[in-house]
């Protein structure tokens, strides 16, 4: 003979929506990232998880190696950021929504390698 607990519908229930509202909570206030090079330059993007609304006037800073600020800026109102960087190797981009909310993204030297690589073969191909 097993035993099995169940638990009542009503339970259950309740603590799926109780666990949704926080993962929806969480997610409503997290920071999404994207950075990639093209054509010389660096593009950072913005946005909020889960909503997808992007990320205006977030706090932009770029930190070398040294983790010494060499740049920063702002996102626009389509939650974008460019820059010609300094020099094609190791960075973090950092993008903050506010004091408590950030995330950062970390290009290497093998970026910068790739980004020109795929220029090259694409141009190769008109």
């Amino acid at each position: 003979m097993r035993n099995v607990f169940k638990l009542p519908a009503a339970a259950v229930a309740g603590a799926m929506l109780l666990l949704a509202g926080a993962v929806s909570q969480v997610q409503a206030h997290g920071t999404n990232l994207w950075c990639y090079v093209e054509k010389g330059k660096v593009y950072v993007e913005g946005s909020f998880m889960g909503s997808g609304r992007v990320l205006q006037n977030g706090k932009v800073i770029v930190l070398n190696e040294k983790e010494e600020k060499i740049l920063e800026g702002e996102t626009d109102k389509d939650g974008k950021f460019s820059f010609e960087p300094p020099y094609k190797g190791k960075m973090t981009i950092l993008l903050k929504s506010d004091e408590s909310h950030s995330a950062d993204f970390e290009l290497t030297e093998q970026d910068f390698i790739d980004a020109e690589a795929e220029e090259k073969a694409a141009a190769g191909k008109q």
